[in-house]
Parts: C-alpha cells; sequence; structure tokens
C-alpha cells in the first residue's frame, strides 16, 4: 500500500474518530453500567440507593429538571407491569399531586418517545395554572439491557421546547450494560 493512501486511511479514521467523541460542551456520566452525555454546564446530582440508580440533572438558571431512574435487579418483559406499578405509577401520582398543591389543574396524557433507540411508553402529566401558564411532567420507561429505566422530564412548557436538545442528548445516548459482565479479552493477532 502506498505511503499517501496510508496517510489517507489514517486521516479518514482519525477524523471518524473525532466525530464520534463528546463535543467540548458535553460530559459523560458513567456508573454501575449507567452512562449517558449530558451538558457540561448543567450539574448531577447521584441520589442513588442499592435498589435504584437515581440521577437528577439541572442548571442553575432554569426550572426544568431531567430524571434518570435504572433499577438494579434485572427485568424480563413479562415483569414490565410489576416495575411500572412499583417505580412509575408512585412518580405519576407524585407529579399529578405536586402540581395540584400548586393549584394547577392537571391532566394525564399517554405519551411516547425512544430510550436508547427503543420504543418507550409513557405519560404526561399536563399541568395548568392561571395566567396560561403551563408545564408538564413527563415519564417515561423502557427495558434497556435488562434493566428497567424510567426518564423524567419536569419543567415549564417553554423551557421544555428550550432543552430539548438537552433531552434528546440524554435519551439518546444512554447506554445500561451489565457492569458485572466480564469485558472480554482481546484475541491475540496472527503473526504474519
Amino acid at each position: 500500500m502506498s505511503r499517501i493512501l496510508q496517510f489517507t486511511l489514517v486521516g479518514i479514521v482519525f477524523c471518524c474518530v473525532l466525530a464520534t467523541a463528546q463535543t467540548p460542551d458535553s460530559k459523560n456520566f458513567s456508573k454501575d453500567g449507567l452512562s449517558f452525555d449530558y451538558p457540561a454546564s448543567w450539574q448531577v446530582l447521584d441520589d442513588s440507593n442499592s435498589d435504584l440508580q437515581q440521577i437528577t440533572l439541572s442548571k442553575a438558571d432554569s426550572d426544568v429538571k431531567i430524571g434518570v431512574f435504572v433499577h438494579r435487579g434485572r427485568t424480563s418483559p413479562e415483569k414490565m407491569a410489576d416495575a411500572k406499578k412499583a417505580l412509575v405509577d408512585p412518580l405519576i401520582a407524585g407529579n399529578a399531586k405536586q402540581f395540584a398543591a400548586m393549584g394547577a389543574k392537571t391532566e394525564q396524557v399517554p405519551d411516547s418517545t425512544e430510550i436508547a433507540g427503543l420504543k418507550a411508553e409513557g405519560t404526561s402529566v399536563n399541568a395548568s395554572f392561571g395566567g396560561g401558564d403551563t408545564g408538564a411532567a413527563k415519564i417515561y420507561w423502557a427495558l434497556v439491557g435488562q434493566r428497567f429505566v424510567v426518564l423524567s422530564l419536569f419543567g415549564p412548557d417553554k423551557e421544555i421546547k428550550q432543552r430539548a436538545a438537552v433531552w434528546d442528548l440524554v435519551r439518546t445516548s444512554l447506554k445500561v450494560v451489565d457492569p458485572k459482565a466480564a469485558v472480554p479479552a482481546a484475541s491475540p493477532k496472527a503473526s504474519p
């Protein structure tokens, strides 16, 4: 292979690696098999315990909050209803109750999105306050990597729209792997 072709191939590979790397404006959260990207200007609060990874993303100048909840145990498709009842239903009820305590009229509407490239069911708890102000708590769930994952998006509707790129970054970059799975050893290269 000619030197020019070799340099060209190396350059193409290098550019591809750079294109898939994080931008300087983003960070990566990675812990116990859960990982996702988020903007560097956002704060991460990790309230995880032995049963549940619970991460909240927020920004000082924003009322929008993004929640990432991942049950630590393995879940099968057959156990999704039980997991929803235990984790999602109280989250939906709690947000509806919080909005009602703030004097809002609430409505629960079925919704859906994608989490980690998988279809996720959801519920949007829509809140209407006096003066035309509206907000929502959008809660979505899916089985990702044999773990029950719940993502929530909470805030005023106007800000939720403004922060759509942040929401998309978190939900599309999310990955869940078994942290106990052994990393396969590299196979030895054959000698020429």
